[in-house]
């Protein structure tokens, strides 16, 4: 499957931010060991509902742009697969993208540019005012950020311009930048040019053998290597091939929902059979064992919590409904809390951290 994105700008950093240079070595075996994969796939998805509402609530574009960076670790560190950013305010001011609010505008946008690997985002990622900050955020480094030297089957890749000749004659496919020395060409059908794409290399221990750089040896985004050996290839798959047959964790999908309602009504799976609100009217979240399920939903309300979702004309429910009503489990995830409030990045720590022990190995 592919995803059509818009051509990025040169000003746009591949390369890692300044807060880089503080992450884990990824070269070392300790950190590569969430990297490798499983004898069985995983079919268990964890998914994670926020409202628009929280980023409007920090106070200027650089603290917006942190709130952001930490929640997108969050999701990272626990291996969140789906997240659902759903307005949950009326009043929110409106920007000019399909009359989604600017707070959601600016969540997805900071959110899709730190999920996609360093290498795709000068081709992918168009420069704009709402990623003035992301020099700031410290990276996810998930496993399919990778780098050059390091080898799995899979690798994110964006389609490259049009114009350099097939490895062989009439051969059809298409070249991509899958962040190695070399570009990947990719057999089958003819897929347009600066498209992301999930790739299954035919053999990765090649990808370690090629040599140059895209950018080094004058051959631009477009170029093909030459002299450097035998042309790594690879197939185009489904974003979710990672996870259904090797085990791998492979970043978050990004979902706007226009309600809280549209949350559940447009699951991309054919449903959540397992769904979890956080508030502090709820029951007391126990540590025993979670029910089994395929596709786990956890939710978090707004500055008023659910209450106050629900009871906004565009929440899609009656004003009179109960919360509670609307999960499998309505749960407080810090019932002996000292302070007033808990902030929604805190609770999604709070929550996703008491959670994880309970929940299958995804």
């Amino acid at each position: 499957m592919v995803k059509k994105r818009k051509k990025g700008d040169d000003e746009a950093e591949e390369a890692e931010t300044p807060a880089a240079k503080g992450s884990v070595n990824t070269s070392k075996p300790s950190a590569l060991k969430m990297m490798r994969p499983r004898k069985s796939g995983r079919s268990e998805t964890l998914s994670v509902a926020l409202p628009a509402s929280i980023v409007e609530n920090a106070q200027g574009g650089e603290l917006k742009a942190l709130l952001v960076g930490q929640m997108a670790r969050a999701l990272t560190i626990y291996g969140v697969d789906e997240v659902v950013i759903f307005e949950d305010r009326s009043d929110a001011p409106s920007s000019d993208e399909d009359g989604i609010s600017n707070g959601m505008a600016f969540f997805a946008r900071n959110l899709q540019y730190l999920e996609t690997p360093q290498y795709l985002r000068k081709q992918l990622v168009p420069v704009h005012k709402d990623l003035k900050w992301v020099g700031l955020l410290a990276p996810l480094d998930a496993p399919h950020h990778l780098r050059k030297h390091e080898h799995l089957p899979y690798r994110e890749g964006v389609v490259l311009q049009k114009g350099w000749p097939a490895p062989t004659e009439d051969e059809k496919g298409c070249w991509v930048n899958c962040g190695l020395p070399e570009p990947v060409w990719l057999r089958g059908k003819e897929i347009a040019s600066d498209v992301r794409v999930t790739v299954r290399l035919e053999d990765a221990e090649a990808a370690s053998t090629t040599s140059g750089s895209l950018r080094g040896r004058g051959r631009g985004r477009g170029g093909r290597g030459r002299g450097s050996g035998e042309v790594q290839r690879g197939v185009a798959v489904e974003p979710s091939e990672p996870r259904t047959k090797s085990g791998l964790y492979w970043g978050f999908q990004t979902r706007l929902a226009k309600s809280l309602k549209a949350v559940f009504e447009e699951c991309p799976f054919e449903r959540y059979d397992l769904t979890i609100g956080t508030s502090e009217r709820g029951e007391i979240l126990g540590l025993g064992r979670l029910p089994k399920f395929q596709h786990l939903l956890v939710a978090f309300g707004g500055l008023g919590g659910f209450e106050e979702v629900i009871a906004d004309e565009r929440s899609g429910y009656d004003a009179a409904t109960d919360p509670a009503s609307l999960f499998t489990r309505y749960v407080n995830i810090c019932p002996r809390q000292k302070s007033r409030t808990i902030r929604t990045e805190e609770a999604l720590f709070i929550t996703l951290a008491t959670l994880n022990p309970l929940l299958p190995d995804i």
